[in-house]
């Protein structure tokens, strides 16, 4: 009955405190939502391949440059190494496929017959045994084959690629938890590479290296003994390391690639290690607001409740005993603010899944290990959270709370300092998230070194230069395109490079290459016109001079054995992270095959311009899908990451402001409430219903500012460390430092001033007879 008692002493203070329950309840759910969300999704990142049955075998040659190699280079390690049970290349990109009477645009993969036999991907149709071993079966995803073939029976189905019928003998299961993209289609490498446009690099070799390599080792093997060896044995036969433009060789385990940087290849999708502990960080401190907010209300309370204390005490309950009790209260609302958490999390989850882009479900938690775990949790934050509140109550002496001197021996120092602490983060975030807004603010509006206005990048696929031409020459004729250059390489969206020595040292080269058009179009700025219309004439950008050692006025370029058409201006052709390169613009004969054409609209992409084009294109082709984006399109898709880090962190600082903008609310009422003597005093000698209002504000106000102080050099720190990755960037101007403080401080004003307000024109009389 005493257990019954007490549970229902502690649902009745509850039900007293409306506002001490909302506040901590609110702050509890919120968090702990997070933190789910959060758990979950981590374990997901972590669970990353590890569903392979030969994960601790296969591994993936790197150096410090990438991860591809030439087409031969697998083959050489297993024919050199008994260690190497197999190998796997591959190859991806994107080709039209014509079945069912449809053409779609697919994402393809080519593998070498082993993919199946090292790693655990399945098929849903099909014998793993017998695909990818010769040009005539492709593997359709399951998806993709029900967008072909909606009427199913797909085995008994062929599809078109390249003009080559090839019959339908699986379907792919999707890749799931995989460092990979599950393809729409996949194929023989050995076959398919040189039909695909590899042909000249299938049949050389060596002389590439664009092919990401697998290899799986045999039971209890260690190359890693081997790498050395391997090493140098590539400098003697390999170009790369020849040439010493690469240096490093490692394997990495396949288990680490999805948190690994530099791979290519088109097949992987990449997590950030990074990202997850700013995330969790972030969710900490949110619970860290929650848990303040707690410790602040219930020592804010505890002349009330060291009242209800010295009652028991004197009733024979010992101090033990009602720690224990005041320990066992802040556990249970742990727990009932867990349970809301969990249904707040599933309701959460699928914005949670959008902005991350993501599939996690918490369902996936709901384990008997999983369970144990998140009791054990909530009982050590119960412990944390309530011992403070605990010691501060119980200390009490009956006889002090009895005569009310209690009251006046409680100063709120813990209190004050945690309010600090808020404020601190809260403002840390503010500047965090309006310089995060800024820099992607001017990447995306950024001077590339080119015009970007009013482009579109149209992709042009199975074409010869015949064709491509007609189809120019249909699409000049649509009002609203003012030009189109032919292109094999844009910035921004793809183009080739070029290695080799030159005086003893290693160049590298990005080629880009266009018809006549192609530099005017671009608007690439010119800093000498050397006025050479020679067919194979060059430009070259400031850096590609420099490190070709070429005069400021050279006509002609022996490394490349072009005459100079001209120099132009450094231009940034990747994102923002990477600096200026060496460029070359080669010209693009005028028959020649084309990756793409750039389209100049004289209007901001008009919709009535670019129906007309898509319509053009569908006539031109037969049907064929129409693939264009935009400059704009492509700077956003770059920025993605930066701007989901934004939005989240801005999502966590409205929150963080919300719970510590209620529990600072909560304290000024208490705070208030135990000041009321003090201020009907000061009242009665003199003192006006403004200086009383400036006072108590002002009380709250000197937390903010001692925040702010700590706050400065802790937001230079941080994101002076976060824009060193970027070329150009922002520089960190006082005003994001003024902003973030002067909101802060504003949020507290108006958290504080109507209880503030109401308490200085209150009557100083009814304070006293209370």
């Amino acid at each position: 009955m005493k257990t019954i008692f007490d549970f229902r002493a502690f649902l009745n203070f509850l039900g007293r405190n409306k506002l001490y329950t909302a506040i901590n309840i609110f702050g509890f759910s919120i968090s702990l939502m997070f933190v789910i969300l959060l758990v979950t999704y981590t374990r997901q990142e972590y669970a990353v391949d590890q569903f392979h049955s030969n994960k601790e075998r296969i591994f993936r040659l790197c150096n410090e440059s990438g991860s591809c190699f030439a087409p031969l280079i697998g083959r050489d390690l297993k024919d050199r190494y008994p260690e190497i049970d197999t190998y796997v290349r591959l190859h991806s990109s994107n080709e039209i496929i014509t079945g069912g009477g449809h053409h779609l645009k697919a994402h393809y993969l080519l593998a070498d017959p082993d993919f199946f036999k090292m790693f655990s991907f399945r098929l849903a149709e099909g014998d793993t045994a017998q695909v990818l071993r010769s040009k005539n079966g492709a593997l359709l995803s399951e998806s993709f084959a029900r967008n072909l073939f909606p009427e199913g029976n797909y085995l008994d189905k062929t599809i078109t690629i390249k003009g080559i019928k090839v019959p339908i003998t699986g379907i792919l299961h999707s890749f799931g938890n995989s460092h990979m993209v599950t393809p729409d289609i996949m194929l023989s490498y050995e076959e398919w590479l040189p039909i695909l446009n590899w042909s000249e690099v299938f049949k050389q070799g060596y002389a590439n290296a664009s092919f990401p390599l697998y290899i799986m080792l045999k039971p209890n093997a260690d190359l890693s003994a081997k790498m050395p060896e391997i090493l140098s044995r590539f400098k003697t036969y390999y170009w790369p390391y020849q040439e010493e433009h690469t240096h490093e060789l490692s394997v990495k385990p396949l288990t680490e690639l999805y948190f690994s940087s530099g791979l290519r290849g088109g097949t992987c999708r990449h997590g950030s290690q990074k990202l997850i502990g700013i995330l969790f960080s972030a969710a900490i401190l949110i619970l860290l607001f929650a848990v303040i907010n707690y410790i602040n209300l219930s020592t804010a309370q505890s002349e009330s409740r060291a009242r209800e204390m010295a009652v028991r005490r004197l009733l024979g309950c010992s101090r033990k005993a009602l720690f224990t009790r005041l320990i066992v209260e802040s556990v249970l609302l742990c727990i009932l603010s867990l349970l809301i958490a969990l249904l707040l999390a599933g309701i959460a989850e699928p914005i949670f899944n959008r902005i991350l882009q993501t599939h996690i479900s918490v369902s996936n938690l709901f384990s008997a290990s999983n369970l144990g775990i998140g009791v054990v949790a909530i009982i050590l934050l119960g412990l944390l959270t309530g011992v403070i509140p605990a010691s501060v109550i119980t200390r009490a002496r009956p006889i002090d709370v009895v005569r009310g001197s209690f009251r006046h021996k409680t100063k709120m120092v813990y209190n004050k300092i945690l309010i600090g602490f808020q404020y601190l983060i809260t403002i840390v975030l503010l500047g965090c998230t309006l310089t995060m807004s800024r820099q992607i603010d001017m990447m995306l509006h950024a001077d590339l070194g080119f015009n970007t206005a009013n482009k579109l990048y149209l992709s042009i696929q199975n074409m010869n230069g015949y064709q491509a031409s007609g189809l120019k020459n249909r699409l000049l004729q649509i009002a609203g395109v003012e030009n189109i250059s032919r292109v094999r390489g844009v910035p921004m969206f793809a183009n080739n490079n070029s290695s080799g020595v030159w005086h003893n040292k290693p160049i590298h080269l990005e080629i880009f290459e266009g018809d006549s058009t192609y530099v005017g179009l671009m608007g690439f700025r010119k800093i000498q016109d050397n006025r050479n219309f020679a067919q194979n004439a060059i430009w070259l950008n400031r850096t590609a001079m420099r490190e070709l050692e070429l005069p400021d006025n050279a006509s002609y370029c022996e490394y490349l054995k072009s005459p100079i058409a001209g120099v132009i201006y450094d231009f940034l052709y990747q994102d923002l992270t990477h600096h200026p390169q060496p460029c070359v613009i080669k010209p693009l004969p005028e028959k020649e095959w084309c990756w793409a054409f750039v389209i100049q609209l004289t209007d901001e992409y008009s919709i009535t311009t670019l129906q007309k084009i898509k319509q053009a294109y569908n006539e031109y082709t037969g049907g064929m899908p129409i693939d264009y984006k935009t400059f704009d399109d492509v700077m956003h898709q770059q920025y993605a990451a930066q701007q989901r880090m934004s939005d989240i962190l801005f999502g966590f600082t409205l929150v963080a402001i919300l719970i510590s903008a209620l529990g600072i609310l909560a304290m000024a009422t208490y705070f208030i409430r135990q000041r009321s003597m003090e201020i009907a005093v000061r009242k009665v000698f003199g003192s006006t219903n403004r200086e009383v209002l400036q006072r108590l504000v002002l009380h709250f106000v000197r937390y903010v500012l001692a925040a702010f102080v700590i706050a400065v050099p802790v937001i230079w720190y941080l994101m002076h460390d976060w824009l060193s990755q970027y070329v150009l960037r922002i520089p960190l101007s006082w005003t994001i430092f003024a902003l973030a403080g002067l909101t802060a401080l504003a949020i507290a004003v108006a958290t504080v001033f109507g209880q503030s307000w109401r308490a200085a024109n209150s009557n100083p009389v009814d304070a006293i007879k209370r």
